[in-house]
């Protein structure tokens, strides 16, 4: 089992900080535990730093690397390649314990584990592989407060989390632009909760 530090990505400014905690603190408040699977499109690092501040709330939390189009994690902290993650959970016909307990990489906070993509060298699910995302979370809910997911933008792996919430640059933001994304994302399956804009 790896064991990682992520003290540096989910190092913040103080008005970081606050803007993160408002968002964790909004939706604990409104959507509580009904939302106990939640992925983000666009976020990466966001993600992360999201992740920590459900964490840093009193919550067991996994995070998830779910967009397999790229190993921003992995590459990160130039982990070995062969590393288990949702990959090799969405392509196996049998589970076993001793893959989940190579799949789950540990922190320095007891209460934040990670699990990264794996090693996908064309970043291509097929739809059979992808519906086992819905086991891998189901598997995944009864040990952890939430699980949060980076998913990929096409929203393949968001629409087996219970809710999505969009990260947009401000630079990218328009209403029209925001409100047709989020229209694409619940046709394909995803339950959008709302846009964050990325000052």
């Amino acid at each position: 089992m790896f064991s990682v530090n992520i003290d540096k990505l989910i190092d913040m400014t103080e008005t970081e900080r606050e803007s993160y905690q408002k968002l964790v603190d909004t939706f604990l408040i409104e959507y509580g535990k009904e939302c106990s699977t939640l992925a983000l499109i666009g976020g990466g690092v966001k993600a992360f730093k999201m992740a920590s501040m459900f964490m840093k709330a009193g919550n067991r939390v996994l995070f998830i690397d779910g967009d397999t189009t790229t190993e921003v994690f992995l590459g990160k902290y130039k982990l070995d390649k062969n590393l288990k993650g949702i990959v090799d959970y969405m392509t196996k016909e049998e589970h076993s314990d001793s893959l989940k307990d190579e799949m789950i990489c540990v922190t320095n906070h007891e209460q934040m584990d990670i699990m990264f993509t794996g090693a996908l060298e064309d970043h291509v699910v097929t739809p059979e592989e992808e519906k086992q995302m819905a086991e891998l979370l189901e598997t995944y809910q009864k040990d952890y407060d939430y699980i949060i997911v980076d998913s990929d933008d096409e929203g393949e792996i968001a629409k087996y989390c219970k809710g999505t919430l969009v990260i947009i640059d401000e630079g990218d933001y328009s209403e029209i632009s925001s409100e047709n994304r989020v229209q694409e994302l619940n046709d394909k399956g995803c339950n959008v909760l709302g846009v964050i804009i990325n000052e």
